[in-house]
């Protein structure tokens, strides 16, 4: 006779592996980034960076971008140029190129190409060959700006002009150049610009403390979309000391631009519009690779605290450590940063498998703008957009300190905090008309009107 097993039931939510053991597919449309895909062709009617200005010496450098084969080269002119990577005669690679006078030369049979991808020269074939001229080699619009090469790889006609920054050029700003390559979808890396909370746990507690002690501090949180299709930013206010009041906004730029305030800011003294520390660009190298390019921004009202070493700053270096990968997997278990937290969600996160809260408001706003840019339902997201007006793009990124006294109930303090990073917020706002100093003094002056009807 056989002997029946006894089936015991697990206790509603435990043990439940074998249920959770299957896992989805990632989301397509918002992380596959190669050619002819919704989320890489959006990517690509934008200008991205691909490389270092000091990469582009004597000698060509291979590039990857959005799954595309590149090469990057300075001719001896001076002149930059971007190029699909395999020679248009046999397919020998470019990176192998002899940098020319004029253009890059390719190794084996010595075709010449300009950095638009005319091909200047076939020297193998007969004088009076027209070859070269039957044939136009694969090339991207390049510039360079502050230490950093970018192209435009989108459709031709639909070119924009490269983005100005407003208040780059206040304070005798001094920018120093970044790259950081990261093994994982360029998703994940993005959607850290609109989690403020993070901070709090990843940078500030749990293994070490990585930015200033005042992040520890649990933040009266608002996500709010800017101007003219410009992005989303989230607001952070915190009360420092019982007279003081730290609100701080970081702007996730439209599509893949992180504005950010200072990592050493700790809210201990009053400041108002104190700008953008660092701006970054999240680029696909493919689908699973990211590269990470920005400038930080050196001058004494953003680091007064004479913090910034600049030898931290360059390749697979930035003066904020927890961006890059820790020298060893150990240490990088013991004190994890930024770079373990992207890689370790997979090579391409999974959303299906994520459970959000109302902390990832920001992370599922700013997932939705894409989306809705994807499928034509924001002309406001595209460059050019019919909300634009050529003037340069305002960054919210910024943080102020306030003077302003703690109300005795803690509950009443707490919503005066998300009354402050509000007006605060509106202050940035209502300077949209404004650029440069104009805009910086207008901010000041109504923040300091803010400061003073608080205290009242």
């Amino acid at each position: 006779m056989a002997v029946q097993e006894e089936v015991v039931s697990s206790p509603a939510g435990a043990y439940h592996g074998y249920l959770k053991r299957d896992v989805p597919k990632e989301d397509a449309e918002l992380t596959h980034v190669g050619s002819g895909t919704a989320m890489g062709e959006y990517l690509r009617r934008f200008w991205q960076p691909v490389c270092m200005s000091e990469d582009l010496v004597d000698l060509p450098r291979a590039i990857r971008i959005m799954g595309e084969d590149l090469v990057a080269f300075r001719d001896k002119s001076g002149q930059v140029g971007v190029l699909h990577r395999h020679c248009s005669h046999r397919g020998t690679s470019l990176e192998y190129g002899i940098v020319a006078e004029r253009g890059l030369r390719c190794c084996y049979h010595g075709w010449l190409f300009d950095a638009d991808g005319t091909i200047l020269e076939t020297p193998g074939e007969p004088p009076d060959s027209k070859l070269k001229d039957s044939i136009r080699h694969g090339a991207y619009p390049a510039q360079e700006e502050r230490g950093l090469v970018f192209i435009y790889m989108g459709p031709p006609e639909l070119q924009p002009e490269f983005p100005a920054f407003d208040g780059y050029d206040l304070w005798d700003t001094r920018f120093k150049s970044f790259e950081v390559t990261i093994p994982c979808n360029w998703l994940q890396v993005t959607d850290n610009y609109v989690d403020p909370i993070h901070s709090m746990f990843l940078h500030s507690s749990y293994a070490s403390i990585q930015l200033t002690e005042s992040f520890l501090l649990k933040p009266f949180c608002r996500y709010l979309e800017t101007p003219d299709g410009s992005g989303i930013c989230h607001n952070t206010t915190r009360r420092t000391t019982d007279e003081l009041v730290w609100t701080r906004i970081n702007h996730a730029m439209t599509p893949n631009i992180g504005e950010l305030g200072s990592a050493w800011e700790n809210g201990l003294a009053p400041v108002h519009f104190r700008r953008v520390y660092a701006t970054r660009w999240t680029v696909p190298i493919d689908d699973t690779n990211t590269v990470m390019f920005g400038w930080r921004h050196l001058n004494e009202f953003i680091d007064p605290w004479g913090t910034t070493d600049e030898s931290q700053i360059g390749k697979n270096m930035v003066d904020f450590d927890a961006q890059v990968a820790r020298p060893s997997y150990e240490a990088g278990q013991r004190d994890p940063g930024d770079w373990e937290a992207f890689v370790s969600q997979r090579s391409i996160a999974i959303h299906a498998k994520e459970n959000l809260g109302s902390t990832d408001t920001g992370v599922q706003a700013r997932r939705r703008m894409l989306r809705q840019a994807l499928r034509g339902e924001r002309p406001d997201l595209m460059p050019g957009g019919e909300s634009k007006d050529g003037r340069p793009v305002r960054s919210f990124s910024q943080d102020t300190v306030l003077k302003i006294s703690k109300r005795p109930d803690p509950e009443a303090d707490w919503e005066l905090l998300g009354e402050v990073g509000q007006r605060v917020h509106d202050a940035i706002a209502a300077a949209d008309h404004l650029l440069g100093q104009e805009r910086q003094d207008f901010v000041e002056k109504r923040l300091s009107e803010i400061e003073a009807e608080f205290r009242n």
